[in-house]
C-alpha cells in the first residue's frame, strides 16, 4: 500500500471484516432533544480525571466547545447515536458543521447541491456521495445522524481525501494547506506503529505498520485542515470519524492543536462493551489520559471478529 492514499473499497472491506458492523439498522425521523432517552447514555467516563461522569456533563461542555470530536467503531448504531445527541447539544441561533470521515472533501459540491436543493432530504445524501461505492458499513446506520443535521440545518462538510483522478481538489492541493507534524513526524510514526499491528491482526510487520501509520497521518492532516477551513461556516463543530482520528496526542485534534489561535476542542472516544472489557485489562482506565477526554461505553462489537482474525490467520500460515 502506498502512504499517499488508501485503496478506499479495499481498505474499508477490511475494516468492515475485521472490526464489523454492530447491531441493528436503525432509521431516525425526528429532531431529538439531548434529554430524550436515546441520550442517556449510562456509562461515561471522564478520561482526564479517570472517574464516572454523566451523559448530562458531556452535553453541557460539548455544548460550549468549538469542535468536539466523536469517535465511533465504524458501523455502531449506538455511536451513531452518540454522535447525533452530540449534534443536537450543537443546535443553537446560528446551524452547527456536521464534518465526517466519511465523505471524501471532492464531494464537497454535491454536499452543499444537497443543503440547498433538497431540503436535507437524508435519503438522498448516500446517492449524492456515492457511499455504497466508498466502502463504508450500511448508510441506514448513519441516517439517524443525518436526518438530524438537516433538522437543525447543520453544514456537512466532507473532510477525507479524494480517490486519485477524482474531481476537486487534489490531494497535494489539501497538502498544502492542511498542519503537518513536521519535525515530529519520526516520533509519531514511531507510536503508531503497534496500534497499527494490532488492529491488523497481528499479520504485518513493522514496514508495513510503517506505511500504514504515514497514510493515516497524511489522510489526519487533509482532515484537519478541511476542518479549519469548514469553521467559517459555523460557529461550532463536531467531527465524527473512527477512534483513531481524534486522538488528542497523535491525530487531528493534535495538529489543530497546534495551529495559530487553535479553537476550544473535546475528543469523545466511543468503545462497544466488549472494547471497553480489552481497555480494562490492557492498560485500563488511566491509559487513556491524554487520548481521549471522555470515553462513552455503549453496544456491542461484531462477535464474529475475533474469528475472522483467527481465519485470517490460518490462511496466511500464521
Amino acid at each position: 500500500m502506498s502512504p499517499s492514499h488508501f485503496a478506499r473499497p479495499l481498505a474499508m472491506t477490511f475494516m468492515a471484516l475485521v472490526f464489523g458492523v454492530s447491531g441493528s439498522v436503525q432509521e431516525g425521523v425526528a429532531q431529538i432533544s439531548i434529554g430524550d432517552e436515546a441520550c442517556s447514555f449510562s456509562s461515561v467516563i471522564d478520561l482526564r480525571t479517570g472517574l464516572p461522569s454523566s451523559a448530562a456533563t458531556l452535553f453541557g461542555e460539548a455544548s460550549a466547545t468549538q469542535i468536539i470530536f466523536a469517535g465511533e467503531r465504524h458501523g455502531t448504531p449506538e455511536h451513531v447515536q452518540l454522535a447525533t445527541c452530540l449534534l443536537a447539544a450543537k443546535d443553537g441561533s446560528r446551524p452547527p458543521v456536521l464534518a465526517l470521515e466519511h465523505v471524501p472533501a471532492n464531494s464537497q459540491s454535491e454536499l452543499d447541491d444537497w443543503r440547498r436543493n433538497h431540503a436535507f432530504d437524508p435519503n438522498l445524501l448516500a446517492d449524492f456521495v456515492g457511499w455504497e461505492a466508498l466502502g463504508w458499513p450500511d448508510y441506514r446506520i448513519y441516517r439517524p445522524l443525518i436526518t438530524e443535521a438537516g433538522q437543525i440545518g447543520a453544514h456537512i462538510i466532507g473532510t477525507d481525501q479524494p480517490a486519485p483522478g477524482a474531481g476537486g481538489p487534489a490531494r497535494e492541493t489539501l497538502l498544502e494547506v492542511a498542519p503537518a507534524y513536521g519535525l515530529q513526524t519520526d516520533d509519531i510514526v514511531a507510536a503508531w506503529v503497534p496500534d497499527m499491528i494490532a488492529s491488523h491482526c497481528d499479520l504485518i510487520d513493522d514496514e508495513a505498520a510503517t506505511r500504514i501509520a504515514l497514510t493515516q497521518m497524511e489522510r489526519d492532516s487533509i482532515m484537519a485542515g478541511r476542518l479549519i477551513a469548514g469553521r467559517g461556516r459555523g460557529p461550532t463543530t463536531l467531527y465524527f470519524g473512527g477512534k483513531s482520528h481524534t486522538r488528542i496526542d497523535l491525530s487531528i485534534p493534535y495538529l489543530i492543536a497546534r495551529t495559530d489561535r487553535p479553537p476550544s476542542m473535546l475528543s469523545v472516544a466511543a468503545f462497544t462493551e466488549d472494547e471497553w472489557e480489552t481497555v480494562l485489562q490492557g492498560t485500563g482506565v488511566l491509559g487513556l489520559r491524554g487520548v481521549y477526554d471522555y470515553a462513552v461505553i455503549a453496544g456491542q462489537s461484531n462477535p464474529t471478529d475475533e474469528a475472522l482474525c483467527e481465519d485470517m490467520r490460518s490462511m496466511m500460515g500464521r
